[in-house]
């Protein structure tokens, strides 16, 4: 019996898969977190394919540490459903902040990269600079 393949990720996915590590509360496992994607749409994606991705594998890094600091809810919480869901917002704010930092991060470390490999191969600023050409678009291939 084959086996029914989930379908391709796409950008609206992995967002959805972002915000849920943002707003995640208690444990976080791979096993919960797609748990809680099935449930939403209906078909299993494997860790593999969710840790592919390098957004998704880093905001799971990152919102995992993040959630060891934190406590219970204490008896301190607000009972106003407003300040609380305010309160909430602003905790996930945080966490998207927190993960796009990361990435940010992430992609600077990238351009040093290239840049010291560019510099190392004699590429100048100028040949970095140089637009890209137009494509052709007046005539058809094959058409004289």
């Amino acid at each position: 019996m084959k086996k029914n393949r989930a379908p391709d990720l796409t950008k609206e996915n992995l967002a959805k898969v972002l915000d849920t590590l943002d707003t995640w509360r208690g444990k976080l496992t791979w096993e919960l977190l797609l748990d809680k994607l099935e449930e939403g749409w209906g078909c299993r994606y494997s860790r593999f394919t969710l840790a592919g991705y390098p957004e998704v594998a880093n905001a799971f890094a990152l919102r995992k540490d993040s959630l060891r600091g934190t406590l219970p809810p204490s008896r301190g919480t607000p009972t106003d459903e407003r300040v609380r869901s305010a309160m909430e917002q602003a905790e996930r704010y945080r966490a998207k902040a927190a993960r796009l930092e990361a990435e940010n991060n992430l992609l600077v470390e990238q351009f040093v990269t290239w840049a010291l490999n560019a510099e190392r191969n004699k590429v100048t600023m100028d040949m970095l600079n140089k637009p890209l050409p137009k494509p052709d678009r007046d005539r058809s291939k094959g058409v004289t």
